[in-house]
């Protein structure tokens, strides 16, 4: 039997009605089970907000300087014979630094306390002179002239003995300038010159060391105009203290007070110097290095903190989320401040008790429905996935 073109299309087109249908109950089934599948809830990690006492510090850049700092220099010529000392060491008050060869400096006090010597023996028989012919000008046995001549080389006598005790005095300071020592607790730099050089030559003073102290240490700092009014009103209360903090982000373990403040506000910067005194027992700030300055000004009560990587910025503006009680979250600005520690300060728009998220503000939207753990449950989870995971053990090539 012979199919006409009638017949072919009428086949064709109850086909093609049967796909549509298929495809049609296809998406209305995948459709439903979409919608009975609910979507997992996320979990979060939150902090509650909390109210403490919050010291209020101003920071500031400083430069940390010696409070004392000396120039070991050679005072009389002569040829270095010894150095007491390793470069860079830390020494003590009275410690012996530097000795130059002394033994022409004790032939002169020597030569010096023999002239004296000499000159006072001149000086007694001047005076027995003036003592024995006093009497005989008196009964004009002798001649006022005469006796004159005795009272003026008395006179004269005198006069050299007094230099001579200077040159005394000279000579014994020159021998003390030979050995040099270490006027106050500090450290001592390189030295500058070998043993076995000539220094001071010529009268002119040769360096040979320089050094510094240590302990205590200033730091100074400049503070803008709008600062001062209140600084001020601080320390006619109470002493100002300040902790410093390195280029490394670490905290010097001891706080130090102002102990200064300059009488003038530089009018080029509009800027005024303080200088701080620092404990440095354990030496290590040293002079020269830059620093931050947190200057405390009170403490603050009923502060709001929360974990500062629980503050997310958006074009300027910073904002947390909040979990209520339903687990709904909550997108809100606040009013961020300064750091505290780890925390961060909420000037406004928080309130103590509120949950906020911790971790993953980019994946949270506000209005879902979240689980939440605290950061202490989300540390013990993670230590306990960590420790069963299981250990990458080496593999043996063959």
């Amino acid at each position: 039997m012979r199919k006409t073109n009638t017949d072919i299309s009428s086949i064709s087109f109850v086909f093609v009605v049967a796909l549509i249908a298929i495809f049609t109950m296809n998406l209305t089934s995948c459709g439903k089970s979409d919608k009975d599948k609910a979507a997992p809830e996320m979990t979060v990690t939150i902090a509650q907000a909390k109210s403490e006492t919050v010291p209020l510090y101003l920071d500031y850049v400083g430069t940390l300087q010696s409070i004392e700092s000396v120039d070991i220099n050679a005072r009389v010529e002569g040829f270095l014979v010894e150095r007491a000392f390793k470069d860079g060491a830390d020494v003590k008050q009275g410690d012996l630094l530097f000795v130059i060869d002394p033994r022409p400096f004790e032939a002169a006090l020597i030569a010096a306390e023999a002239q004296l010597a000499e000159d006072m023996a001149s000086l007694s028989y001047a005076r027995e002179q003036v003592s024995r012919y006093k009497p005989l000008v008196e009964k004009d046995y002798i001649t006022r002239d005469a006796y004159d001549e005795y009272l003026t080389q008395a006179t004269e006598a005198r006069a050299i003995v007094e230099a001579d005790r200077a040159n005394v005095v000279q000579a014994e300071l020159n021998l003390s300038y030979c050995t040099m020592y270490a006027p106050f607790d500090g450290r001592i730099g390189r030295r500058l010159v070998d043993i076995g050089n000539l220094v001071g030559a010529g009268g002119e003073a040769t360096l040979l060391a320089t050094i510094v102290q240590l302990d205590p240490i200033y730091v100074y700092f400049n503070v803008a105009e709008r600062d001062i009014p209140e600084i001020l009103k601080q320390q006619n209360t109470k002493p100002l203290t300040f902790s410093i903090v390195l280029p490394d982000e670490s905290k010097h373990p001891q706080d130090g007070t102002i102990d200064f403040v300059d009488n003038q506000v530089d009018v080029t910067t509009g800027t005024i110097t303080l200088r701080g005194i620092v404990p440095n027992t354990s030496k290590t700030v040293i002079p020269g290095q830059y620093v931050k300055v947190q200057l405390l000004l009170e403490q603050q009560p009923n502060t709001i903190v929360v974990p500062s990587q629980a503050i997310g910025e958006q074009q300027g503006d910073t904002y947390v989320y909040v979990v209520g009680e339903d687990n709904k979250v909550e997108f809100r600005n606040v009013t961020a401040g300064g750091t505290y520690g780890e925390l961060r300060i909420v000037e406004k728009g928080l309130t103590s008790g509120e949950n906020v998220i911790v971790n993953g503000l980019q994946k949270v939207k506000p209005g879902i429905t979240v689980k939440t753990e605290t950061q202490a449950e989300a540390e013990a989870e993670a230590k306990k996935e960590a420790a069963a995971s299981p250990k990458p053990t080496g593999t043996k090539d063959k």
